[in-house]
């Protein structure tokens, strides 16, 4: 059976959605995004706060856990969150108050976090949530150049250099490595394309409704011989839930 062409007057959601077959390119033109300058103009701030608080709270860098099997060897490829679709680590984000002040200037910012790819490993081939955004890439310490240290989305190759941004549509399949000696650090952001602006808060309901889902059966595998429809069920229960619960959230964080 093929896969459906997607409708591009609606977001494509990885949960449900299939194999991505929408028209966004693997890279956009970063001369295209106003925004990729602010972040560009104050990459070194960014930066120093980010991994300061990494190195005051090491603890806060975790092994990926959404998706345990998405890097090889396991838990090489780890993160620490401030945004996580608009949902708030208060914890980092009280101890970046530069960081904060220039991601509010981004109309449409939805997520934000350090990440960090270890010595001789990969990050498997995925797709991402949705092509709503665009999702990018900023070098911050990267220990090499192709083909040693890189990133592919689609059929298209492209290194990381620090201070530069890389960005990208995330729904294609894409996959990272970094077959060096030294940690690779990068920060990502997701950005609202902009006809999906006024649907954002849906659409990060959406998708942290599909995270949830997936660390449930992860934990508990049972659910896997279950029928699709408690799947669903569950799927649309957590996502009402968080799309009524996430402007409270974001409410007391920011207090």
């Amino acid at each position: 059976m093929k896969p459906k062409i997607k409708n591009e007057s609606q977001p494509w959601y990885n949960f449900g959605g299939g194999r991505y077959m929408g028209n966004q390119p693997f890279f956009y033109e970063r001369e295209k995004l106003p925004w990729t300058k602010i972040i560009e103009d104050n990459w070194e701030i960014i930066r120093d706060e980010v991994i300061g608080l990494m190195i005051e709270k090491p603890e806060n860098l975790k092994p990926y856990f959404i998706n345990k099997s998405m890097s090889f060897p396991p838990k090489k490829w780890k993160t620490m969150g401030i945004y996580f679709w608009k949902f708030v680590i208060k914890e980092n984000y009280k101890k970046c108050p530069e960081t904060i002040k220039i991601l509010k200037t981004i109309p449409g910012l939805t997520s934000f976090s350090l990440s960090v790819l270890e010595p001789g490993s990969n990050i498997n081939p995925h797709q991402g949530d949705t092509d709503a955004i665009i999702r990018c890439h900023v070098g911050i310490d990267i220990p090499g150049i192709l083909p040693v240290c890189g990133f592919q989305v689609g059929t298209a190759i492209k290194p990381w250099a620090n201070g530069i941004t890389l960005p990208f549509c995330d729904a294609h399949t894409h996959t990272a490595w970094n077959h060096t000696t030294e940690k690779r650090l990068i920060l990502i952001l997701d950005v609202m394309r902009d006809e999906y602006v006024k649907e954002q808060n849906s659409i990060c309901a959406h998708v942290l409704a599909s995270s949830a889902i997936q660390m449930i059966y992860q934990k508990y595998p049972f659910f896997n011989k279950r029928s699709g429809y408690i799947k669903k069920g569950l799927y649309h229960f957590i996502r009402i839930s968080v799309q009524a619960v996430l402007p409270v959230q974001r409410f007391f964080a920011f207090l």
